[in-house]
């Protein structure tokens, strides 16, 4: 039985799709040899163009992208070298960082056209939603925050610094286009919450300078890694966006209720998220060993349409085993996950994905990729799931399925993650920050949530805040 229900949750952003668009791209040269080498090549010889014409970012953005996706062996040592040079020279003397105000890669990049293009589009905002990097929407929400949200004001009396937040790559690449960081640099510490894995981004690059705390979240272990070694001014923390959820809105199902579904997924319409994946394994437990599962399907379209996830049920004969939810809102998403034994994660990479951690406070297991880049893999342990490759699938499956008593998800998550433990595991790095700078730390940094979009802890909270965004405005670079 396939039943449609339809909210009115807002479309997928533009810019989420082009993301997805290019990482399918990506995903097609990982799996050629012959095109990871002609990829790295042409993206050499585009950056050793740009270098010679004075472009300095874009030289570095070129490598640091197929180094990002192809790693060291794919890009090779000696090009490796070349962007760490790149690096030295433009953000450091004589072994030393230089200030904000001489990073020659941030100063490359504002005169840039990709900077030009972001001031642009910012500045065409309203100024309440542009100095929070926030998209007006028809039907505004004064809780939602943008790509920019402020969690401790700036002391102009004591000096004491604030906190900025800035969230998503194109937040953090959005702020450097838009904000005098120079500026910024004795004023506030910037705490950046991407939703990508790899950290071999040119755009951390930018926020290089003696002069300015920033802590980096690195919920993946070789993001965390890749940033200390810098050993600069860019502090890893192990927290992500998914370990901000806030578990008051996630329940699980009581005790003695029967679940409704065996498994669900909570992936767009996409075939980054490999659906297809899941299907085979359905309908192999099912032929194999007489095991039909009930599956709950929660998304929205992005790279593909309903309708391909229907024929993709059809190829697989699953059309009575799955039921289909499109667009629902947050509070039937959660209802659903709870009612499920297990939840699914089976994309290879992407940023900190929040079903994940959102059905461990419904109380769900959940089975993740074994070799997913981007969550925490270590969250995915004894109490909460498992990891499988692709070939492991079914026996995961059929194993939670069988054995739920087994995990204690919800347990262990309010134990270790949710916006309360990220805020104060946050507030500890930035007090050692400013004990070791010397700064003056008396206040600790508000909370935040992600429900999903960046929002304070403490409904109407933002009210406090409206001085320190007038403040921002005195930041912001001109637009031409």
């Amino acid at each position: 039985m396939t039943a449609q229900r339809v909210s009115s949750s807002d479309r997928p952003e533009p810019r989420q799709v082009r993301a997805t668009r290019r990482l399918w791209i990506k995903e097609r040269v990982y799996d050629s040899r012959i095109l990871k080498r002609l990829y790295a090549a042409w993206a050499d010889l585009q950056s050793g163009r740009a270098l010679r014409s004075g472009r300095t970012y874009e030289a570095a953005r070129r490598l640091f992208q197929v180094w990002r996706h192809l790693g060291t062996e794919g890009l090779g040592t000696k090009r490796v070298e070349r962007i760490l040079q790149i690096v030295r020279e433009n953000c450091y003397r004589d072994g030393e960082l230089r200030p904000t105000a001489e990073n020659g890669l941030r100063l490359s990049f504002v005169r840039s056209a990709k900077a030009l293009e972001l001031r642009k589009l910012y500045g065409s905002f309203p100024p309440e939603h542009r100095v929070r990097l926030r998209f007006p929407r028809p039907d505004p929400d004064p809780e939602r925050q943008g790509d920019l949200i402020v969690l401790k004001a700036y002391d102009p009396v004591t000096g004491e610094r604030g906190v900025l937040l800035v969230m998503y790559g194109e937040g953090i690449v959005a702020f450097a286009a838009t904000y005098d960081l120079t500026a910024i640099a004795s004023k506030y510490t910037l705490v950046l919450e991407t939703s990508s894995w790899g950290y071999q981004e040119v755009s951390f690059f930018l926020y290089l300078g003696s002069d300015l705390n920033v802590l980096v979240q690195s919920p993946r272990k070789d993001d965390f890694e890749f940033i200390a070694n810098l050993k600069s001014n860019l502090i890893p923390v192990r927290t992500g966006g998914g370990t901000w959820t806030d578990p008051s809105l996630f329940h699980p199902r009581e005790a003695g209720c029967e679940a409704e579904f065996d498994v669900v997924m909570v992936a767009a319409w996409d075939p980054l998220k490999r659906h297809e994946l899941l299907f085979r394994a359905v309908r192999r437990l099912n032929q194999e060993r007489a095991r039909p599962l009930r599956v709950a399907l929660i998304g929205y379209p992005m790279g593909w349409s309903r309708a391909r996830i229907e024929r993709l049920l059809k190829r697989y004969n699953l059309e009575n085993d799955c039921t289909i939810f499109e667009r629902i809102p947050h509070a039937e998403v959660a209802r659903i996950v709870a009612a499920s034994k297990v939840s699914l994660l089976l994309s290879r990479q992407e940023g900190s994905n929040r079903s994940v951690y959102e059905s461990m406070f419904c109380g769900t297991p959940v089975i993740v990729y074994r070799h997913h880049r981007g969550i925490n893999l270590e969250d995915v342990n004894a109490r909460t799931g498992l990891l499988a490759d692709d070939d492991e699938l079914s026996e995961a499956i059929q194993h939670i399925v069988d054995h739920p008593d087994n995990y204690d998800p919800r347990g262990w998550a309010m134990e270790n993650i949710g916006y309360a433990k990220a805020t104060a595991s946050v507030n500890q790095v930035l007090q050692d920050v400013a004990e070791r700078r010397g700064d003056l730390w008396t206040n600790d940094m508000v909370a935040k949530k992600n429900a999903p979009n960046p929002r304070y802890a403490e409904a109407g909270l933002y009210r406090s805040f409206e001085g320190e965004y007038e403040r921002l405005r005195n930041y912001l670079l001109p637009i031409a």
